[in-house]
């Protein structure tokens, strides 16, 4: 008899996480998801002969045989390429990570000696008596000084999370990668190569979209017999003996299906768990209520124009612009763009109080403008259509105490012993692609191999997915 897996959610971790569970014939596979097309945020889409991803994406991997298995997955249609990205500030492009060769030069000399300075002061601090870091302020201050937190990371995890003081610094951990003032002092003088495990030069993108990549992976499950559930609402999970046993869903013609199963990997947003396990204790849905996501909003230009930026995508850090970074289609497949055009994305997030979610295209096109002209990035001739997309709970907030809060929804696993939360949404997990692959390979090798040993699953989730640091 087969035994069945429910996974909930299609983006990258669930179906990798089916693909990998399908390559055993013991196996029958159910994905659910609520759009009706897989992906999540990693799928493409076509407008106007343009090919278009929400927003920038790039493979590359140091997680031990992921960038392989991804290769064979991909074939000839991974394309190798040379990164490029910038940070404008003060009216100048700078190469980013910042070079100290341009904090010296490039600044004018008074910020280039606060920076300096700041930095000197606070490793003097440091090494006399250095506070543990508490939150994403203390661990960027003390790893870069005041000056130079104040005049880039600063604003922009404002822009990105919100007020760093009252983020974890697991946040600032987790996502910044460069190692600090003094790593890059050394190497100037030493000649060291650059930490790959830090910043690689290059990295795999799919020669048409990043959504090749999804719908390869659903390609391949299909034909291994995953049955995909497409613009479905999941609406209750069963349980019953410390089990999962089923799902509840409806469909779009409002008809509601059961769905049994003997394993769930659970990749959707964790907050949404209270609602559909509306029996679960007080303390364990108030958690799932103060367990936050920020929304993202990407605004396209679909221009006719061969090239506007310098990279592929750059920061702006001031709060003259609304966005985090704009990034160009086109450097990264010449294959996704008429000849002779490009396409210019504005990606920042929000919340759901924030003016800009609720303007329409046309009033969000006119505000984003505004701030664009002075860049001089095209003319308004070469305007062909803009446009958004706009995606709920995205990204992961972690606030002062968020730990406290995901681990007491984490612990479902021990009271449903087939139950696993997986993913950026799913396990509030800030991964890139990369490690959404892994971690979705790595749940369905626990299944397969295990069954469900709490103490090894959770040693997996602190010694693997613990480990994950997003690489620039």
């Amino acid at each position: 008899m087969k035994k069945r897996v429910i996974v909930l959610g299609a983006g990258v971790t669930g179906l990798s996480a089916a693909f990998r569970l399908s390559q055993f014939p013991e196996n029958e596979v159910h994905v659910l998801e609520k759009e009706t097309e897989v992906g999540g945020l990693c799928r493409s889409f076509t407008e106007g002969g343009f090919t278009l991803d929400l927003g920038p994406h790039k493979f590359y991997s140091n997680v031990p045989g992921v960038t392989e298995a991804m290769s064979d997955l991909m074939g000839d249609e991974f394309l190798l390429r040379d990164k490029t990205q910038k940070l404008y500030m003060g009216g100048k492009y700078f190469s980013f990570p910042l070079s100290l060769f341009e904090m010296v030069t490039r600044f004018s000399p008074f910020k280039s000696f606060t920076i300096l300075m700041s930095f000197g002061w606070q490793a003097l601090k440091n090494g006399f008596s250095k506070q543990p870091d508490q939150t994403y302020q203390d661990f960027v201050t003390n790893k870069f000084g005041g000056a130079l937190y104040r005049q880039i990371f600063q604003p922009m995890a404002m822009k990105m999370f919100g007020n760093p003081e009252k983020l974890d610094r697991r946040l600032a951990e987790v996502r910044i990668s460069s190692p600090g003032l003094v790593a890059v002092l050394k190497q100037v003088l030493f000649s060291k190569k650059v930490d790959r495990t830090v910043s690689a030069p290059e990295f795999h993108y799919p020669k048409k979209g990043f959504g090749q990549i999804p719908l390869k992976l659903m390609e391949k499950a299909r034909a291994n017999g995953v049955h995909f559930h497409l613009g479905v609402k999941v609406t209750k999970i069963e349980t019953g003996n410390g089990h999962v046993t089923g799902v509840w869903m409806s469909t779009g013609d409002s008809k509601t299906e059961f769905l049994s199963c003997d394993q769930l990997v659970y990749s959707i947003p964790m907050q949404s768990i209270s609602d559909l396990m509306p029996e679960l204790p007080a303390e364990t849905r108030q958690a799932a209520r103060f367990v936050k996501f920020r929304h993202t909003i990407v605004y396209y230009f679909l221009l006719k124009a061969k090239s506007v930026l310098p990279a592929m995508w750059v920061f702006y850090p001031e709060a003259k612009f609304r966005f985090g970074r704009l990034s160009e289609m086109t450097k990264f497949s010449p294959f996704v763009a008429p000849e002779g055009h490009t396409a210019l994305m504005a990606d920042f997030t929000c919340t759901s109080e924030d003016p800009e979610w609720s303007m329409n295209d046309e009033e969000l096109g006119k505000h984003l403008l505004k701030q664009l002209k002075p860049l001089g990035l095209f003319s308004e001739d070469q305007l062909i259509k803009c446009f958004s997309k706009r995606f709920k709970n995205i990204y992961p907030v972690y606030e002062l105490g968020y730990e406290a809060r995901v681990n007491k929804l984490r612990s479902l696993e021990s009271s449903f012993e087939n139950l696993y939360f997986v993913g950026r949404l799913g396990d509030f997990n800030y991964n890139n692609s990369d490690q959404c692959f892994d971690m979705g390979f790595s749940v369905a090798n626990h299944i397969q191999e295990k069954g469900k040993v709490a103490e090894e699953w959770q040693a997996l989730r602190i010694e693997r997915f613990g480990k994950y640091r997003i690489v620039d």
